[in-house]
């Protein structure tokens, strides 16, 4: 798994001077750079006020990555990009990772350093 981002002052740095697009479910904000990806999941206390639902979600999340990191790191990229999830419902794995495909993809589009990834891939 590639380096997380820990601490608040690397998420703020993202969060400051970084670019941000919406994906159901998540809101992605990235920092492109040449640096390894590191990556970073937020649940909003906000929105789940219970931690077991928000360790729930960041699990799931994390997950998802996991089993579908092989794609975006061959695809060269690099920079820092937090996840956040930005929906009100606790939604299943199914949801989850097929969202988090589709933020992927667009994140690759976005980010000069990377070429999509096509959908054999995945």
């Amino acid at each position: 798994m590639p380096p997380r981002l820990r601490g608040f002052g690397s998420f703020d740095r993202v969060f400051e001077q970084g670019s941000h697009f919406f994906e159901f479910p998540f809101q992605v904000r990235y920092l492109p750079g040449s640096s390894p990806l590191n990556i970073g999941f937020s649940v909003p206390k906000r929105r789940f006020k219970k931690a077991v639902d928000r360790n729930l979600l960041r699990r799931r999340m994390r997950e998802a990555y996991r089993l579908h990191r092989m794609t975006w790191e061959t695809q060269g990229s690099g920079g820092s990009l937090v996840l956040v999830y930005s929906t009100n419902e606790i939604l299943d794995y199914d949801r989850i990772s097929a969202g988090l495909i589709k933020a992927m993809q667009r994140w690759a589009q976005q980010n000069p350093l990377t070429k999509p990834p096509s959908v054999q891939d995945l």
